[in-house]
């Protein structure tokens, strides 16, 4: 698709397809020069905040964009100050959907007072995730990564521009550093709903290896504070036949405003010690579950082989 030139009809394939910063930056460099669009869907498109500033930039440019949806990304308060700047000026705009973002207080006050003297606009900007809740999420190493970095570490790191360099470990202290920093393997899964949609319950399953599980966590984010009082997570593992290993009521480890985060490790849950390749780990849904704008599984491991 020859973005300079996007037809309305084709850039309703934009919506839904994880194109990440990457994608916006190059969009904005096409808006900038594209002189048939109306309408700009991008909803749901792992957008953060360097993909929304190059689409601010890029509004200053375009003769035509009147509608902008960039609903359920994960668009911070320096990506809304950088699109505020360019509402300013921007004398095209008639609506702008920035739902279900990551935009705190300095952001929404920022567009709020962009908006403020726009006749005939609408704006949606409520229901706004917690910026905790994607910064909290584990990054998942691969097996190439893990191997990468205990080699670093086992065979001495010389330090840039330096003539020493950092002295070789033990592996087993190598992997003790690496286990602090929960550096491991893992499998997610995650449900950011939709308006009034209600989630299924969400599971994972270890792969197959000689695995060590290292640790539970599950996340959850809600609409308003007073849901935090109904916090607690309903676990149920499974093992790889499907039986049922262990259930219990987890309540959270950390809570920031509407944020709840549970997480189980190895040393204190026997349970998560007999994990292994094919067992299953499920969430039920909260009872509450209407309520709820984001929430995250993980289980983290070492694959030994």
């Amino acid at each position: 698709m020859e973005l300079r030139s996007m037809t309305e009809r084709q850039r309703e394939l934009l919506d839904g397809n994880r194109i990440g910063n990457a994608g916006a930056q190059a969009i904005a460099v096409a808006l900038k020069v594209n002189t048939t669009l109306t309408q700009l869907d991008l909803w749901s498109n792992q957008i953060g905040d360097e993909g929304a500033q190059a689409i601010a930039e890029a509004l200053r440019a375009n003769t035509t964009l009147t509608w902008l949806k960039l609903s359920y990304n994960q668009i911070g308060d320096a990506g809304a100050q950088a699109i505020a700047e360019a509402l300013k000026v921007d004398k095209r705009m008639t609506l702008l959907f920035l739902h279900y973002n990551c935009i705190g207080i300095f952001g929404s006050q920022a567009i709020d007072k962009a908006c403020q003297d726009k006749r005939n606009f609408r704006l949606e900007i409520g229901d706004q995730i917690n910026p905790l809740a994607f910064s909290l999420l584990p990054r998942l190493a691969s097996a190439e990564d893990i191997q990468e970095v205990l080699g670093m570490l086992t065979s001495g790191l010389e330090l840039q521009n330096q003539p020493p360099s950092l002295p070789a470990l033990p592996t087993e202290i190598a992997e003790l550093i690496m286990d602090k920093a929960h550096y491991w393997q893992g499998v997610q899964n995650t449900n950011r709903l939709w308006s009034d949609e209600r989630p299924s319950s969400l599971k994972v399953r270890l792969p197959q290896g000689d695995l060590s599980v290292k640790a539970i966590q599950v996340l959850r984010d809600w609409k308003r504070p007073n849901n935090i009082g109904d916090c607690a997570f309903d676990l149920t593992v499974r093992d790889e036949k499907g039986a049922v290993q262990y259930e219990c009521a987890v309540h959270p480890t950390f809570v920031n405003r509407n944020l709840a985060l549970a997480t189980i490790g190895s040393a204190s849950h026997p349970i998560v010690r007999q994990m292994r390749e094919g067992w299953q780990v499920q969430v039920q849904p909260s009872t509450f579950a209407h309520e709820l704008l984001f929430e995250s599984l993980y289980v983290g491991y070492v694959d030994r082989q």
